[in-house]
């Protein structure tokens, strides 16, 4: 039998139809004004058909020594930003897919919600097509290495901009340096002048960018693309120099991240070096 897996979907969802509430009853949410009835996936309610081009994430083992430094710093982050928040901050998590960081706000009211219905997603959801939520509903909104994958990131940070309470923030973190992922639902690369613009255009005041630099990962994530992609097609000589020459390369890259420039946190407006991994950002709701 279908149920509601979260209580707190009663207080936030909204007809986007009309605006009124909605009523869970045999296996629907259902629209006391006009009756629009929205059904269930694994649990989660559709309120938008998922992408029939998109290429679904497999669940990944997370945690100590299995991520890379991106993923490790988005980390940090966001346990630094959640660790200010009080118990009863009520979260959402946009482009959550296998809950990756659920383990981080497990303990807040929360809800997940991605365009696909993975089994721990609560809603699923285009948010730039409708917006199924109470305004002035939400405290925290995640959008963690989301924006690359939304065609016009603009029309989403607007749509999410109703549902936060005054003074009510936004977490993000969005790759820069990154290959191609999740094709073809990966639209773009966008740098801090084009967030910084982004967010003020849609209302924000922007309380926090930093960049994530990690000169020796560029070098790092170069071999790995030419160790999977670059040998197709290459004859066994070629194939044969290609290994020899990226084992030695990867003993260099050791030295140099034993020697050289470290991972580090910096102002991108201010930083010299001009290839960040990624960004991570707080934006305010004004």
């Amino acid at each position: 039998m279908m149920n509601l897996k979260n209580d707190h979907l009663l207080d936030v969802l909204v007809c986007p139809e009309c605006n009124a509430d909605l009523q869970f009853k045999t296996a629907t949410l259902f629209c006391t004004s006009c009756g629009k009835r929205y059904g269930l996936d694994q649990n989660a309610v559709i309120f938008t058909a998922p992408p029939s081009d998109i290429n679904p994430s497999e669940l990944r083992e997370r945690g100590e020594g299995k991520d890379t430094p991106w993923r490790h710093a988005n980390s940090v982050f966001l346990r630094n930003q959640l660790r200010q928040l009080s118990a009863d901050t009520l979260l959402l998590d946009v482009g959550a897919g296998r809950g990756d960081f659920l383990p981080f706000y497990e303990h807040l009211p929360h809800v997940l919600l991605d365009v696909y219905p993975y089994p721990e997603v609560d809603v699923v959801c285009d948010l730039t097509c409708l917006n199924p939520f109470h305004e002035n509903s939400l405290d925290v909104i995640l959008l963690m290495n989301v924006l690359e994958h939304v065609i016009s990131p603009l029309d989403l940070l607007r749509s999410i901009y109703t549902m936060l309470k005054p003074h009510g923030k936004v977490i993000i973190a969005i790759p820069f340096y990154l290959k191609i992922h999740q094709a073809p639902l990966d639209f773009q690369r966008l740098t801090h002048f084009a967030l910084r613009e982004l967010a003020q255009r849609a209302g924000y005041s922007v309380f926090q960018l930093e960049g994530f630099y990690d000169p020796c990962g560029v070098i790092e994530e170069s071999l790995r693309y030419y160790r999977f992609w670059g040998r197709a097609g290459q004859n066994w000589l070629a194939r044969k120099f290609g290994t020899m020459t990226l084992a030695l390369m990867q003993v260099n890259l050791k030295l140099l991240r034993t020697l050289s420039v470290h991972p580090f946190i910096g102002d991108p407006f201010k930083v010299i070096y001009p290839a960040p991994m990624g960004y991570h950002l707080v934006l305010e709701k004004n």
